[in-house]
């Protein structure tokens, strides 16, 4: 069986699309390093830039094909697969391949927030996406969603791949599986020792910026002593998003704005009294599993994915209403609730893997 890689998401900022899509890439190589797959292909545009290159063992980048972005993916890429199975884990594929199913295609569509909150993407972005996504969706060999929670909503979209054998789901792990294996037995900072909140992801209207930021202050008002460090930035594709903060509480909150190198995110968790994450929407996040790993206590949104993902582990509050965000931030700042909250944390994130995730698309490609 021979996979050729569309690695156009190498060329793009590291977002969540972009970690799960390098998270696979490096289990798939490790497999492949292993002799447990042939060795696939990884190819990426020519004349683009690569962002953090990861650190692979078998595969080897292959610089190829004309242009860049949309043209490159749809245009040259089909040349360079030919007959191989084309392995796409960005959400979109080239619809050449897709027509003239001269080979397999396995797509990984992640979500379709850009239908769930249309107000949050610029026209190009939803014109683009409205084409490509429905004909993935039906001519697809394979599509493979993140979470039940998403195949539900794909599904509910688009009710013609509802209970289709091409349409399934595998869970995204969570931190990189060899961190995540020595974080079990990690001594990590206790209560007294970390010092601030934290929030991990994008800016947006989606995510809930507002509220968020509405919390922070709040939170900041009723802990003095405590700071709030925010990683993320507004994605090219969405609206801006602002929010005054006041000024004797400013110097409190850390904007680290987009981080690309996830030690310095890892590190982060393990220094964080809790990772707050009251989105609106998500398919299967990762902050939240990989803040659990570093024993940091989650607030989340009581929403079906997030639910699906957190167990018993988050404590929950509804999105929309500070209040209950409020209430939530003030169970996690309780010390015992903490110390059990953290417990719970480590354990339940044991379930999660790459490997397992990885392994799930490679059997997937056997069309």
């Amino acid at each position: 069986m021979d996979i050729v890689i569309n690695g156009r998401f190498l060329t793009q900022n590291i977002t969540g699309v972009q970690r799960v899509a390098r998270e696979i890439l490096v289990e798939i190589d490790r497999m492949a390093a292993a002799g447990e797959i042939a060795v696939p292909r990884l190819v990426v545009p020519a004349s683009a830039s690569i962002i953090e290159p990861p650190n692979l063992e078998a595969m080897k980048l292959e610089s190829i094909g004309a242009g860049q972005g949309h043209f490159w993916e749809q245009i040259s890429l089909p040349l360079i697969a030919k007959k191989s199975v084309l392995l796409c884990l960005g959400n979109t594929a080239p619809i050449l391949s897709l027509k003239r199913k001269k080979s397999p295609v396995v797509v990984m569509v992640h979500d379709l927030s850009y239908k769930y909150f249309p107000n949050a993407y610029s026209k190009t972005f939803k014109i683009l996406y409205s084409f490509i996504i429905p004909e993935v969706l039906k001519k697809a060999d394979k599509v493979v969603t993140v979470s039940k929670a998403e195949q539900t909503a794909i599904s509910n979209c688009y009710p013609f791949i509802a209970g289709s054998e091409r349409f399934s789901y595998l869970q995204n792990g969570g931190v990189a599986d060899y961190i995540a294996e020595d974080a079990i037995d990690e001594e990590l900072p206790t209560f007294s020792g970390r010092e601030y909140g934290l929030y991990v992801g994008s800016l947006t209207k989606r995510k809930n910026a507002e509220g968020l930021l509405s919390a922070v202050v709040d939170f900041l008002s009723s802990y003095p002593d405590m700071r709030f460090v925010i990683i993320g930035a507004n994605g090219a594709s969405f609206e801006h998003v602002s929010y005054d903060i006041p000024s004797e509480l400013a110097d409190r909150i850390e904007f680290w704005g987009q981080v690309n190198d996830k030690e310095i995110i890892y590190n982060a968790y393990r220094k964080a009294k809790f990772l707050l994450f009251p989105t609106f929407y998500e398919a299967s996040p990762l902050p939240p599993i990989e803040a659990m790993t570093f024993g940091c206590p989650v607030v989340a949104s009581r929403i079906p994915s997030l639910e699906e993902r957190c167990g018993n582990a988050a404590t929950y509050c509804d999105p929309a209403d500070v209040k209950t965000i409020k209430r939530a931030i003030a169970t996690v700042m309780k010390e015992n609730d903490w110390v059990t909250l953290s417990r719970k944390s480590r354990m339940w994130v044991t379930r999660y893997s790459w490997k397992k995730q990885a392994k799930g698309l490679v059997e997937l490609c056997k069309c």
